[in-house]
């Protein structure tokens, strides 16, 4: 999709927003760290301005995107790492 070709249907109707998609009641992206259930406590979140959308207006597929460096460093030491099958 970041190159202008949809990855679902082909198509070239790509248009792109930074942080386009509102989530909740922010005006921009969070990340948070992952948290297993029943987790109680207080959680730090990490701005970020670099969550970009990519939709495909002839088939609605979308692809998002975190473009910002930094955020993407706070997801590589927080997150789950999702092992290849």
């Amino acid at each position: 999709m970041r190159n202008g070709i949809c990855s679902k249907c082909s198509a070239t109707t790509i248009f792109a927003s930074q942080n386009g998609l509102r989530l909740g009641d922010y005006t921009h992206a969070v990340v948070m760290p992952h948290t297993g259930p029943g987790f109680r406590g207080i959680l730090r979140g990490h701005n970020t301005a670099g969550l970009w959308q990519f939709v495909c207006t002839t088939c609605g597929y979308l692809e998002m995107y975190v473009l910002d460096g930094e955020a993407l460093g706070v997801i590589a030491q927080q997150w789950m790492p999702v092992p290849r099958s």
